[in-house]
């Protein structure tokens, strides 16, 4: 026997003489580990606490004989694989050979014990367990090279899947990119088209009566109708600045420069700006903004939401109402809310204000119209500068345009 893992064999039997015997003879020929039972429970200890790969089974012992203790053996799902040989002093006829068949019995050993045929007989089931064992190591060497095989193909598999993945939203990425082009690109137009055009033909229109007609038309006429010009050039200045920032937005254009802003200043600058078309309709304009609000922002971009917002408070309040801008400080950002009493937005088009692929149409107070250009500006430029809008409205209560803005830490 050349193997270098050891296996164990279990001698059952009650006859300490006999076991002596079998122990000498079996560790001079087999390099074998041997272990003793004295009885039948004996073994069963023994076998369910160590790994036994072959058992010698005296079958005649007092309380469980080698039959039952077989039976035992064979019936426990760890030990059912044990080839167990009964060793007996009777001469093993056909009804013990099926009793031992039965009991799980592979082999009989007759006593007195015949050295030749002991040792004969066990190199035989040795030899038999070393190919076993050899055939079990291949298989479990092939059954872990086939495993690896496996897990490459399912890694390979999921790297695959992933690319996929990444592939598909990649494209879904750039699809929606090509729709929002597209749809910028409508919106560019249809201003250009109508709303860019109808304040020019209002400048247009006015200054050609007065032209032809100024001397039929007394002071006040005169001064009605440049006041229409002037409404339409304001108009009209304010959408191509907008117009002007949008695509320059759109191209990546305009440089971003954050720093300490004061938002007191810019109300302030803002509200002398708007403070003639809140007079025409008799509108409060309340600042309630801090003076010490300093926020991380790019100026001019700030400047922009703030006109923009208040601008469209003043075209969609009514006759005596009330606008009123204020702030709170919330977890390292001043939010910021523009706050009208006016006619407020209907649930369905509050989602559509911000989307560039849709339109509200929505005529001011005074009739005023509007693009909805200087709201998609307005998101754009915030989420730039690290912050949030959105819209809370009710019908003819009012609309809260809410954005945030990071605090400025010196």
């Amino acid at each position: 026997m050349e193997k270098t893992d050891k296996h164990t064999i279990l001698i059952v039997d009650d006859n300490p003489n006999n076991l002596f015997s079998l122990h000498e003879l079996i560790a001079e020929n087999f390099p074998v580990e041997v272990i003793e039972a004295k009885s039948g429970f004996e073994a069963l200890r023994i076998i369910s606490e160590k790994p036994v790969d072959l058992c010698l089974m005296d079958v005649q012992m007092p309380e469980l004989d080698g039959f039952e203790t077989a039976k035992l053996v064979r019936s426990r799902p760890k030990t059912a694989h044990i080839p167990v040989i009964f060793i007996t002093a009777f001469d093993p006829n056909k009804n013990l050979m099926e009793k031992g068949l039965n009991a799980g019995g592979l082999d009989y050993l007759t006593k007195p014990i015949d050295d030749v045929q002991i040792v004969h007989t066990l190199n035989m089931y040795l030899r038999f367990l070393d190919r076993e064992r050899d055939i079990n190591s291949e298989l479990e060497e092939k059954v872990q090279l086939r495993t690896a095989e496996f897990q490459n193909i399912n890694r390979k598999l999921k790297l695959e899947i992933e690319e996929r993945k990444r592939a598909e939203t990649a494209l879904l990425e750039s699809e929606n990119k090509l729709r929002e082009a597209n749809a910028a690109k409508d919106k560019f137009f249809s201003i250009i088209a109508h709303d860019l055009r109808n304040p020019f033909n209002a400048v247009i229109g006015f200054s050609n009566l007065l032209r032809e007609n100024i001397s039929e038309f007394d002071i006040n006429e005169i001064s009605e109708y440049i006041g229409y010009i002037n409404d339409s050039a304001i108009n009209a200045y304010t959408l191509l600045g907008n117009l002007l920032d949008w695509a320059r937005s759109q191209t990546n254009s305009i440089q971003f420069k954050p720093e300490a802003v004061n938002i007191s200043d810019i109300i302030h600058s803002t509200l002398v700006i708007l403070s003639g078309e809140a007079t025409k309709k008799s509108i409060t304009l309340s600042n309630q903004i801090t003076p010490d609000s300093l926020v991380l922002a790019d100026n001019n971009m700030v400047s922009t939401v703030f006109r923009n917002l208040i601008s469209n408070a003043i075209k969609f309040t009514r006759t005596g109402g009330l606008i009123t801008i204020f702030s709170c400080l919330c977890n390292g950002f001043y939010e910021f809310t523009v706050e009208d009493n006016g006619v407020g937005i209907q649930q369905k088009d509050l989602e559509k204000l911000f989307r560039i692929d849709t339109k509200v149409y929505t005529k001011g107070t005074a009739e005023e119209s509007g693009t909805g250009l200087g709201l998609i500006l307005c998101k754009e430029f915030i989420e730039k500068n690290n912050g949030t809008i959105r819209v809370e409205s009710e019908p003819g209560k009012g609309s809260r345009f809410i954005f945030t803005l990071p605090v400025f830490i010196s």
